[in-house]
């Protein structure tokens, strides 16, 4: 499948219209400030890159649409559910009983699921390996509505 610009372009709108933010930071298609992701097509595919300093590296080519579209709403709700949840903290990080992440992943799932709901479903299915000692049952009774 060929990848257009036109398509990614209207995929960030999208994206970035549910969450209620500018569409250029869900995805450059230019060498941003150094350490932040952009995206170049290349014969119809997207190579994720990022730049630090002199070097580019790439993160990923996305032959799939979908796929690379829920990467970047991926990305885009992690940095506004981490903001949030400094915002709206309830515990102290002396705690050794309060774990951050617990806000941080229901407030993405919340956001995940405004943007495309199989998407937080996907990113909901990785959770308990991607962020060890954490439960979906902690997760999913924390409240996010403010």
């Amino acid at each position: 499948m060929t990848i257009t610009e036109a398509e990614i372009t209207a995929g960030a709108r999208a994206i970035a219209s549910a969450l209620r933010v500018d569409p250029d930071t869900v995805i450059p298609f230019h060498p941003p400030l150094d350490g932040w992701p952009y995206a170049e097509l290349h014969d119809g595919k997207v190579h994720y890159l990022v730049r630090e300093r002199a070097d580019v590296d790439l993160i990923a080519v996305y032959t799939d649409l979908d796929d690379f579209l829920y990467q970047l709403a991926e990305e885009a709700t992690s940095g506004l559910a981490r903001d949030w949840e400094l915002a709206h903290r309830t515990g102290s990080v002396e705690d050794p009983d309060f774990d951050p992440r617990i806000a941080w992943v229901a407030k993405q799932l919340q956001l995940l699921n405004t943007v495309n709901p199989a998407w937080a479903e996907r990113f909901r299915a990785t959770v308990e390996t991607r962020f060890s000692g954490l439960g979906l049952h902690d997760v999913d009774r924390h409240p996010v509505d403010s």
